[in-house]
């Protein structure tokens, strides 16, 4: 099932394709979901049914990271391109920006979606972020409402895999902006709460290091421990449909 998701479902494009993809989608005005998939979102799929639904439902799911890269490979197919969303996010926001759209921000600790925000509005000068929120809450209508009440065109979510994705799909048809994305740590990142990677690491596929490096408790488990289980469960069913 897992990897039936992976090869049939996973929109498999170029990264100015999905960029314009995406943006069809808030021009037609309905109510459209975006995920982004990497190892670890594989890995977590294994054992979660609602989580592996909850994808299949979405609009689109952009394939994240050289782990998956290599899945897809491994299993025939090719991944033009690395559509992460920390990359992903920020072009958008510019294309979001030449037409206006409203952005609001949901996750984080309390004052990371605003910094984020704050230096979004920096980088893109005429940007329009509306709203932000941070991912620690207890009453879903409360923030369901600040978001509806704020105008967003686009909401990104960072929660974290598969809460930000469950959350989402749960209330979609009570949010109103017309696209959601499931975001990972993305306003971590443009907080500056976590260092990107230096560039050359980037470009050579070597981000998951540097993860190890900065966060060695949890990312260790994620790309060394889990990683190798996920190894050993794409060969099993590699070889289980032989």
């Amino acid at each position: 099932m897992m990897v039936k998701f992976i090869l049939l479902n996973c929109n498999i494009l170029h990264f100015s394709e999905a960029i314009d993809s995406v943006m069809n989608f808030i021009k037609l005005k309905k109510r459209s979901t975006v995920f982004f998939l990497n190892s670890d979102c594989v890995y977590k799929s294994f054992t979660d049914n609602e989580y592996i639904n909850v994808l299949n439902n979405a609009d689109m799911v952009l394939p994240d990271g050289v782990g998956l890269r290599l899945i897809i490979w491994f299993f025939g197919k090719k991944m033009l391109d690395n559509c992460n969303g920390t990359d992903f996010c920020p072009v958008l926001m510019e294309k979001l920006t030449e037409f206006r759209y409203k952005i609001f921000f949901l996750g984080g600790k309390e004052g990371v979606a605003k910094k984020a925000a704050d230096n979004m509005r920096k980088k893109i000068p005429n940007i329009t972020i509306v709203g932000t929120h941070s991912g620690y809450f207890k009453d879903d209508n409360q923030v369901i409402e600040k978001i509806n009440s704020s105008g967003a065109d686009v909401l990104f979510v960072a929660m974290g895999v598969p809460l930000q994705e469950k959350w989402i799909a749960r209330n979609r048809e009570h949010l109103n902006p017309r696209l959601c994305l499931g975001v990972g740590a993305l306003l971590d990142f443009l907080s500056g709460t976590i260092p990107r990677a230096p560039k050359f690491m980037r470009l050579i596929h070597l981000e998951w290091l540097w993860r190890i490096i900065i966060e060695p408790k949890r990312m260790f488990k994620r790309y060394i421990i889990d990683g190798f289980k996920l190894f050993i469960l794409v060969i099993k069913y590699k070889f289980s449909r032989n």
